[in-house]
């Protein structure tokens, strides 16, 4: 009965030891003490346009300091983490932790395999933990292909209108531009008016010359 009772009350207390952990850390991939935005750069992806099943680089900065390197890939609209995470040190509930033994300054790379799923909007977080469980988050969103390509049409609409707009104003001014051709025909007339006022005015002193002429020489051969 004795023994029986301290296997019992080992269980119970390995029951408690375990659901206390499992209280403190949900997903122990995310075991650090405390979290803060980066100040430094962010991180970085070899393409920010999502495409279903595409692998995609993710580039975290890090530096001597950092033990660890924390990823997910988050859908925003249901709130759950997609793809796939390759070559992971820990595989948790919705993350991955990669161990880094290398303590040189620069750029920790994973690769992460999309869903096969579409219409998504998919942020990629990084935590960088340090010797001090100490992690700095940054993420980086990727942009839906449907609103992207969405984006040309509507560029295009804004295009035809403002052509639009332009064709009216110019059909609008065209009877101001048709008063040129009215101005050169006047322009004309009042031209050749003056040429024939001109003509009548020189021939005029030759014609009663010629009148007067005949008129002595009529004269002359009636006398």
């Amino acid at each position: 009965m004795a023994v029986l009772g301290s296997t019992l009350l080992s269980l119970c207390f390995g029951m408690l030891l375990i659901s206390a952990s499992s209280a403190d850390y949900p997903d122990r991939c995310m075991s650090f003490s405390t979290v803060s935005p980066t100040t430094g750069p962010g991180i970085k992806i070899n393409s920010n346009i999502y495409e279903s099943n595409r692998i995609y680089t993710i580039s975290v900065p890090v530096d001597s300091s950092t033990n660890s390197v924390v990823l997910r890939a988050m859908d925003t609209n249901n709130n759950n983490s997609i793809g796939l995470w390759q070559r992971a040190d820990w595989y948790c509930n919705s993350s991955v932790l990669y161990q880094r033994l290398d303590t040189r300054e620069g750029f920790f790379k994973a690769n992460w395999q999309s869903p096969r799923f579409t219409n998504i909007t998919v942020v990629i977080q990084a935590f960088v933990i340090n010797v001090n469980r100490v992690a700095t988050l940054s993420s980086l969103k990727l942009e839906n292909q449907a609103m992207i390509t969405a984006s040309p049409s509507m560029t295009s609409m804004t295009s035809m209108t403002s052509m639009t707009s332009m064709t009216r104003s110019t059909t609008t001014r065209s009877p101001t531009t048709n008063r040129f051709p009215t101005t050169a025909k006047t322009a004309t007339s009042a031209v050749t008016t003056t040429k024939s006022f001109a003509n009548s005015v020189f021939l005029s002193p030759i014609a009663d010359a010629i009148q007067i002429l005949l008129v002595f020489l009529t004269s002359k051969l009636l006398f």
